[in-house]
């Protein structure tokens, strides 16, 4: 009995395998029915010879599926998903069919005395001929299939050591900052610090942005290095008042800090630019479209409604573009100023042209042009 019990156990645990599998093709609701079609289909065609082994006969016959062409859903010529014939095996049929027609047509052009039992013969002698060759050719193909996948995983067992190395090489790496060995190139303090650096310049520039005159270049160098020195000292401020207890969760309470504060100044500068006049002149716009698009006139409290919140994501995507635009414009003035570098006083100027001997020749191509001054 508890032979036979783990025998049904094992085949209940073969059928499920194949339901899994079937349910993966045409769905998990059919797969019972796709399985006990394939079934009786095999069943139908070995009658009428009985079935002498239950476990053989599911294992071998029973539950694979066997494809008869290159298709996945094929099943015996039978799709899988769809329960009708297979037009890919059909195909290949029709493909066997036209070769076997040329074949014996060749024959006949070539020996058009032999009788029809020799003409037969010879057209199945070609016919395996050609087979034993496409045979050969199909082996060849495969033998260099199969060395060629030695070689690639070759190759990608000599890349993976080699990113294993280089990971290893990196990870034993010191800390580019604090230099603390073992750090992968940079430890997790120092990450933080940058994160944190990185962090208070975009929470500076929302600043700076809405507030700096761009023609200026002194005057925003000026305003962005204070609302700098204000932003760190708040950061410091607030980490001292949570008393981190070292270096490490000090770094890390400055990390959420100015992610917090950054936040905090997007959405205060989304707020200020959603009452500007551009974001007040977009929202009407969409608002009075909106109603123009009812579906009634005049319009009722529904389409009053869907007015206002058009009017209102209007408002919003206005003033997201009005601060990206500020933004642009100050990394546009910040790399003009970058470009073009402050020029020397006009003393200093003189005094460099004073400093020049007299009979130093001048041409017309050596003369500094006026604007240069």
């Amino acid at each position: 009995m508890a032979g036979r019990a783990s025998t049904s156990c094992w085949l209940a645990q073969a059928v499920r395998r194949e339901l899994s599998r079937l349910g993966g093709l045409v769905g998990a609701e059919r797969a019972e029915e796709v399985l006990a079609s394939r079934l009786q289909r095999r069943i139908d065609r070995q009658a009428p010879t009985t079935v002498a082994s239950l476990q053989g006969w599911l294992l071998i016959r029973g539950l694979p599926q066997k494809p008869g062409c290159w298709s996945h859903l094929c099943d015996d010529g039978v799709r899988v998903d769809t329960g009708a014939s297979c037009d890919s095996c059909a195909c290949l049929v029709g493909d066997r069919r036209a070769r076997r027609a040329s074949m014996a047509a060749n024959v006949a052009a070539q020996h058009p005395g032999l009788a029809r039992e020799e003409r037969r013969a010879e057209v199945e002698r070609q016919l395996q001929d050609l087979v034993a060759q496409q045979a050969a050719a199909a082996l060849v193909r495969r033998e260099r299939t199969a060395k060629e996948h030695v070689v690639l995983v070759e190759a990608v067992q000599r890349r993976r050591e080699a990113l294993a190395a280089a990971e290893t090489e990196r990870a034993a790496s010191p800390c580019t900052d604090c230099g603390i060995a073992d750090a992968g190139g940079l430890c997790l303090t120092c990450s933080n610090r940058r994160h944190t650096a990185a962090t208070v310049a975009k929470a500076v520039d929302l600043i700076v942005a809405l507030r700096a005159e761009l023609d200026d270049q002194s005057a925003l160098t000026a305003l962005t290095d204070q609302v700098e020195r204000d932003t760190w000292t708040l950061i410091t401020e607030v980490c001292a008042r949570e008393g981190a207890a070292d270096e490490a969760c000090r770094a890390y309470a400055e990390r959420l800090t100015a992610e917090k504060l950054l936040n905090q100044r997007r959405q205060a500068a989304l707020t200020h630019l959603e009452s500007s006049a551009p974001a007040e002149a977009e929202a009407e716009h969409a608002y009075r479209t909106a109603l123009r698009k009812a579906s009634q006139w005049p319009p009722g409290p529904k389409d009053r409604k869907e007015a206002k919140a058009a009017g209102a994501k209007a408002r919003t995507r206005a003033a997201r573009q009005l601060l990206d635009d500020f933004l642009t414009d100050l990394y546009r003035a910040r790399v003009h100023s970058k470009a073009d570098p402050p020029r020397a006083s006009w003393r200093e100027r003189c005094a460099e042209l004073a400093a020049r001997p007299i009979g130093e020749p001048v041409s017309n191509r050596g003369r500094i042009p006026v604007g240069a001054l």
